[in-house]
């Protein structure tokens, strides 16, 4: 932990996403490290069912929990080669020292910008070359040799369309867990969060009426403490006003909706589903529509509220998901003929 410390000192673990103020790297490698322990610890409870998909049964108990915990310290570090850090004359090389002997070197704040040609999720591919920094001789003799390829592929693994390896999900999925729990904070409290500028582009929308609210055919419903904002319609109207007025533009639909879900500004399942079936008035009778749901101080401006109609609508009830597949973690395609599919 004192060499990670000393290797990413006091970087942010993104630009402009999760921990991406002072220290966010090495608190969200060390919030994924320990989630890995928890993890581990789970299968040596009084009882516990050992988890063979995960963890190599034949092996030290005490080597794997070390290797989950080394995964889940050093799953970021290839994220320092989208770093670029310059003071003077000097420009910092993560492979051939610590950051904060460069610091120690250079004297003066460098100059930090992030490489525009980085690729989402590329940087699990060089994690490994910096494993260097953190391991020891007695680390690797602790681990050993042959134990060390499963290592790579944790770390590697982590971003791959296949996740190759069932210890590189798991720290894919801590990784999440962690990205999650930072969520609310980051993308409401920024300003050019993506969740804030949608948020503050609705708002500004439905105060100036090109969002009409509680009327037959309009994109917006309130009922009480809740709001629904039917899709993609009003997705469409927000893309385009921000794109217009602010130069902005917002990433595609279904990335949107994993973001507003993440941020916890609407209505979601387990899954992160957050598009909702819902029921509104028509003309001849009610309509069935998709909708995101949200609380309805977050988007509806307070002094509008009591100029609105008065008009009920019905969230749908959520129709039966398919099988959970145990191995892969993904629900099985409905079959030919399935309603669901």
């Amino acid at each position: 932990m004192a060499k990670l410390r000393d290797l990413v000192s006091d970087l942010p673990a993104s630009a402009d996403h999760h921990h991406s103020s002072r220290l966010g790297l090495l608190q969200h490698s060390l919030e994924v490290a320990l989630k890995m322990l928890e993890q581990f610890e789970k299968t040596l409870l009084p009882g516990a069912p050992p988890d063979v998909a995960l963890f190599n049964t034949e092996a030290d108990p005490l080597q794997t929990q070390y290797l989950c915990f080394l995964a889940g310290l050093g799953h970021d570090l290839g994220k320092l080669f989208d770093i670029e850090l310059v003071a003077g004359e000097r420009r910092w090389s993560p492979l051939t020292e610590a950051y904060a002997e460069f610091l120690r070197q250079v004297k003066r704040e460098p100059v930090l910008e992030w490489n525009k040609k980085r690729v989402r999720g590329g940087h699990a591919q060089f994690s490994p070359w910096l494993m260097h920094h953190l391991l020891s001789p007695a680390d690797m003799r602790f681990i050993g040799l042959e134990r060390l390829p499963e290592l790579t592929g944790a770390l590697t693994g982590t971003h791959a369309g296949d996740q190759s390896t069932p210890l590189a999900r798991l720290v894919s999925k801590l990784d999440q867990q962690s990205v999650e729990q930072a969520a609310p904070d980051w993308m409401l409290k920024r300003p050019d969060s993506k969740v804030n500028q949608f948020v503050n582009a609705l708002r500004s929308l439905i105060a100036d009426g090109r969002l009409s609210v509680n009327t037959l055919g309009a994109p917006v419903f309130v009922t009480g403490d809740k709001a629904v904002v039917v899709v993609p319609l009003s997705i469409s109207v927000a893309r385009d006003f921000l794109k217009r007025e602010e130069k902005i533009k917002l990433p595609s639909n279904h990335r949107l909706y994993d973001l507003l879900a993440q941020a916890k500004v609407v209505e979601a399942d387990e899954n992160r589903q957050c598009v909702k079936k819902i029921r509104v008035p028509g003309k001849r009778g009610r309509v069935e529509l998709h909708a995101l749901i949200f609380a309805t101080d977050t988007i509806i401006p307070e002094r509008i509220l009591p100029t609105l109609p008065n008009v009920v609508f019905e969230l749908k009830p959520e129709e039966p998901k398919p099988p959970m597949d145990v191995e892969s973690n993904e629900r099985k395609p409905a079959a030919v003929g399935d309603p669901l599919s």
